[in-house]
């Protein structure tokens, strides 16, 4: 068996929705396009994805989510159990990677990052993935930043002499209406700049783009796809998306 894909969305910056992007494309990808994945979670010290998935087994578990059922989820396939959240710091991670992959051997890893330029080694590790999906809001910094950060992927790749990444990706997110040509004439240009794919979905700003917990509505969550509606339109289409992703970086 071929080893799993790993991507990381990732950001230079903090508040541009990258866990709940994380979220989002883990579960599409497990539960709606039945495609195996595992997340390790290295956003130390606050493991906000493992948060979540605490706060939603909290949540269920008050709405009469019985041990019972639990039990019975977990004898279901391995692609409709919840997915496994995995805990580590930046320095440990490469090694619970390795292990994944002889224990559960999930066919995508998804990494959820603390902000890039603000712990060590993130860099290091961020250069053995096979893709990057960078999330790039209404904000002008956040292409910047972006674009920089790029820079200096590059950089570290040249002075390691090695890198595994295939593919950079830009992928919209938190995007009001009013302001959908001016971020999309942003990217393309950040695109042209960097090489960076991107990518054909855009996510708007909405309350269904934000953790389930937030209101006690429904949300990105950690249990279950988007169903539905227009998250749930928008989720197939990412989904399919990182499909497309993930059959072009095994081909490769």
């Amino acid at each position: 068996m071929s080893n799993p894909i790993h991507i990381a969305i990732a950001s230079p910056l903090g508040g541009v929705g990258k866990t709940t992007l994380t979220v989002l494309a883990a579960s599409t990808l497990h539960y709606h396009l039945g495609y195996s994945v595992a997340v390790i979670d290295c956003n130390y010290p606050l493991y906000t994805t493992a948060y979540l998935r605490g706060k939603e087994t909290e949540g269920q578990n008050k709405q009469g989510f019985s041990d019972k059922c639990l039990k019975n989820m977990m004898r279901q396939p391995l692609w409709l159990q919840p997915y496994p959240i995995v805990c580590v710091p930046i320095a440990k991670t490469w090694k619970e990677a390795e292990r994944l992959n002889t224990g559960i051997r999930p066919k995508c890893i998804f990494f959820d990052l603390p902000p890039l330029m603000r712990t060590e080694g993130t860099v290091e590790l961020l250069t053995r993935m096979d893709a990057v999906i960078f999330p790039v809001t209404g904000n002008p910094m956040d292409a910047d930043a972006v674009r920089r950060f790029i820079e200096i992927v590059g950089e570290q790749v040249l002075t390691m002499g090695k890198g595994s990444i295939k593919e950079l990706c830009l992928l919209r997110n938190m995007v009001g209406s009013w302001e959908k040509e001016e971020v999309q004439e942003r990217c393309r240009t950040l695109a042209d700049e960097t090489g960076a794919v991107l990518m054909q979905t855009s996510l708007p700003y909405s309350k269904h783009f934000r953790p389930c917990f937030a209101d006690g509505k429904a949300g990105i969550c950690t249990l279950r796809s988007p169903r539905g509606g227009t998250s749930g339109r928008l989720a197939d289409s990412l989904g399919k998306e990182l499909l497309e992703i993930i059959s072009r970086l095994c081909s490769e």
